[in-house]
């Protein structure tokens, strides 16, 4: 019996640091295998910059997937919330600003309300959301130019850092200091026990899909800043990129306790070393992606607890 606790305790401790020295490894690797390019201050400002987007995104996703729950509509909830904030203020910087985040909270109530008042999978809304947000955004910039030049003026890394370590810290408190943080990893464990405890289940999925929807907000700003403009392919992939680097991260994918929102922070950077990294080594833009899910397959194979799954005879 000890031996087998010492085996379970030793997996658990493998599972968590994998991420965190995988992370750290292709750093090093990178660092000592691009002619010092990967170093070069211009490079690690652009990868913090490109990075900002996925993690704020990112972190508030985890409070949805805590409780069990996925959430496909990031991407297409992106453009669709730049699109309406456009068409709303004119593309006047500050109330567009504003209005992302109010549209991105309004979309990640329209995905509650479906998951939870009609008893839908948060996935298969996310997806609806998903597709009728690209669709609009396509719809709108096929007919219309939506610059926002005006918005590349906080195209710099301080901005982006500000952004970062607001979003970052807030969401830290609330997953891992309030009952926000912590009904949602008492849902994902047993939601019929966390029900009959008295706690109000629906109300605090309810507040996850609003922080994941103020984070998205958030990360729609970002995107605009980085892009100076509102087109169809606004937000492309967010959904994507957010779900394989949290699953870079080591995020647990059946929620529980054992989600963890530092998850976000080494994943996103994982993701983004990694493709930057390949790059700089010169490798085929088509070959990338193969060797990132290679990668992807080796970090997950590792690192994902097999005790969440059995087989039902």
């Amino acid at each position: 019996m000890n031996s087998r606790i010492r085996k379970i305790l030793s997996m658990d401790t493998l599972r968590k640091i994998i991420p965190l020295a995988g992370l750290i490894i292709v750093i090093l690797v990178f660092s000592f295998t691009t002619n010092g390019l990967f170093l070069r201050w211009n490079n690690i400002q652009s990868l913090i910059m490109q990075a900002a987007i996925t993690l704020v995104a990112a972190t508030g996703t985890v409070f949805v997937m805590a409780h069990n729950n996925l959430d496909f509509s990031l991407g297409g909830a992106c453009a669709l919330s730049a699109v309406l904030s456009y068409l709303v203020t004119g593309g006047e910087l500050i109330p567009f600003f504003i209005m992302c985040i109010v549209f991105g909270v309004m979309c990640g109530l329209i995905s509650a309300f479906i998951h939870i008042g009609g008893r839908v999978p948060a996935f298969m809304a996310g997806l609806c959301i998903m597709f009728a947000g690209r669709g609009l955004a396509q719809t709108v910039s096929a007919s219309q130019t939506m610059l926002m030049v005006d918005a590349a003026q906080f195209n710099q890394l301080w901005f982006f850092l500000v952004v970062l370590i607001v979003v970052f810290g807030a969401c830290y408190f609330l997953f891992n200091y309030t009952k926000v943080g912590k009904y949602q990893k008492l849902i994902g464990t047993n939601p019929t026990a966390t029900q009959l405890s008295g706690v109000n289940v629906n109300k605090y999925k309810t507040l996850a899909f609003v922080i994941c929807g103020v984070t998205l907000g958030i990360a729609a700003c970002l995107t605009i800043v980085r892009s100076a403009a509102v087109n169809g392919n606004t937000g492309l992939n967010l959904e994507t990129d957010v779900l394989l680097a949290l699953s870079l991260g080591g995020i647990s994918m059946q929620g529980g306790s054992a989600t963890r929102i530092r998850s976000a922070i080494i994943g996103v950077m994982f993701y983004f070393i990694l493709d930057n990294g390949l790059l700089l080594w010169g490798l085929d833009a088509d070959y990338v992606d193969i060797v990132k899910a290679i990668f992807f397959l080796l970090t997950v194979t590792i690192s994902i607890d097999r005790s969440q799954y059995s087989v039902i005879a």
